[in-house]
C-alpha cells in the first residue's frame, strides 16, 4: 500500500458471507479487521473493518452491497418481514408490496442513489400511503428522474373474489 490514499469503511455482514468478503478483501490488497463482540447477545452479524487504498476498499464494498441484492419493502399486514434486502431482486432495485399491487422501483444511478433511496422510503411510505398507486405517485414524485417506477396490480385471493 504505497502511496495511495488510504482509508476505511466498516460493514456489517452475515456470519456465512464472512469467508467471501475475506477473500474478496485479499485480492483487492485490503486489511480486514474483525470488531470484537462484546456482552452475551447471540452472533447475528459480523462487523467487519476494511482498511487499504481508497479505490481498492471502494471497490470491495460495492461488490458487498451488490451481493446483497436488492431492497423488498412489505407493507401488507401480518408480512414476516417488512424490510429486507434478499439476492433474489437485482442490486439498484427496490420492491415495494402493498395490499393491493406491487410497485417496482428502478434506481437509474444505483452506484449513488441506491443507498440514499432504501434510506429514505420507509420514513417516506410511512406517511400513510398504502395503495400501490399512492406509492408509486409518492416515490415518482420524490425522486423525479432518479427512478423508474412500475405499478403491477396483485389480483385477491381466490376465496376473497
Amino acid at each position: 500500500m504505497t502511496g495511495s490514499p488510504q482509508t476505511q469503511h466498516i460493514v456489517v455482514l452475515d456470519p456465512s458471507e464472512v469467508p467471501a468478503a475475506r477473500a474478496l478483501a485479499a485480492l483487492q490488497n485490503v486489511e480486514v479487521e474483525e470488531v470484537p463482540r462484546r456482552g452475551i447477545e447471540p452472533v447475528v452479524t459480523v462487523t467487519l473493518i476494511l482498511v487499504g487504498a481508497v479505490t481498492a476498499v471502494g471497490a470491495v464494498v460495492h461488490v458487498l452491497e451488490q451481493h446483497k441484492g436488492g431492497q423488498v419493502i412489505d407493507l401488507r399486514p401480518g408480512a414476516p418481514k417488512a424490510f429486507y434486502r434478499t439476492p433474489e431482486v437485482v442490486f439498484g432495485t427496490v420492491v415495494i408490496i402493498a395490499e393491493d399491487g406491487k410497485v417496482t422501483v428502478e434506481v437509474k444511478e444505483p452506484e449513488g442513489m441506491f443507498g440514499k433511496v432504501i434510506s429514505i422510503l420507509p420514513e417516506l411510505l410511512s406517511g400513510g400511503a398504502d395503495s400501490a398507486e399512492q406509492i408509486a405517485q409518492t416515490v415518482t414524485a420524490m425522486f423525479d428522474s432518479e427512478v423508474e417506477v412500475e405499478t403491477v396490480e396483485i389480483p385477491p385471493p381466490a376465496g376473497e373474489r
